[in-house]
């Protein structure tokens, strides 16, 4: 019989984030921040487990709740403001295979500060690494605005070359279409990862993600506009409806944010001069 390659789908979850205290226990729309991710990866049948690398016996608990296994807890060596998440993985993959005698084919990289990929997106991606002679796959989105249209700026703010003479009368709608990393997902052969330390391998495949799925929150505001997302995708009650200043063809629902436009107001979202 074929062997059936394996996937373990690692989830890092460390304690003590600066900017958002308890990022990756946050609750978002009733559930913590990580369970979103240890979700969507336990309804993957690609998956064969679900593990979350974390520092705190507390987020340990919380991700055995939702069904995730932890078995470790991170040394503290491995849980600094330093640490790579690529050294992360590979302790995990090493105590895997030297403790637990569990053995991968394939790693998938879920970071919980990208809440809204469903499962489906994990399977998409699963089977496109399968299914090409490829050795790793990261996703992306499409840029909402073009590179083509930034620049660096000098102490004098001068803007008379900001542009290139080659697009100064080019539509928007002209312009090449350019893609960002998005961090929502990321699968590696394992022992190509170990031996690259990187997703970015000589023989690396692209996974397009729209961006309403795309949230990586690092701040206040990217919670809440993740959160205004989410009520959409969860298709929250109709009692409060506003449209998103980002998605204006999404009407959104936001029942438990009554006051979310003042909210964004507090944010000061689009403070034009």
């Amino acid at each position: 019989m074929a062997h059936s390659p394996s996937f373990l789908a690692i989830i890092p979850a460390r304690s003590g984030s600066k900017r958002l205290k308890d990022k990756n226990i946050k609750p978002l729309c009733g559930k913590p921040l990580l369970a979103w991710s240890i979700e969507s990866a336990l309804d993957c049948d690609y998956i064969d487990e679900v593990v979350v690398s974390t520092d705190s016996t507390l987020y340990a608990d919380i991700a055995l709740s939702y069904g995730a296994s932890v078995p470790f807890i991170r040394p503290d060596s491995l849980s600094k403001d330093t640490t790579t998440t690529f050294e992360v993985l590979e302790h995990c993959i090493h105590y895997y295979k030297e403790v637990l005698n569990k053995a991968f084919d394939y790693v998938v990289l879920l970071q919980p500060t990208s809440p809204l990929r469903q499962s489906w997106h994990i399977k998409e991606a699963c089977e496109k690494i399968l299914s090409c002679n490829k050795d790793s796959l990261i996703s992306i989105s499409p840029c909402e605005h073009s590179p083509l249209w930034c620049n660096t700026l000098g102490e004098d703010e001068d803007m008379s070359h900001f542009l290139a003479d080659s697009i100064l009368n080019v539509r928007s709608q002209d312009l090449p279409q350019f893609y960002r990393l998005n961090g929502v997902l990321f699968i590696a052969k394992t022992e190509v990862l170990l031996t690259y330390q990187t997703f970015f391998t000589p023989k690396s495949i692209a996974y397009k993600i729209e961006n309403i799925y795309s949230s990586d929150i690092d701040s206040a505001l990217d919670f809440d506009i993740a959160t205004l997302l989410a009520n959409r995708l969860t298709g929250g009650g109709a009692e409060h409806k506003l449209i998103s200043p980002y998605f204006p063809s999404f009407h959104l629902n936001l029942p438990s944010l009554p006051n979310f436009q003042s909210l964004l107001n507090s944010h000061t979202l689009a403070k034009v001069a």
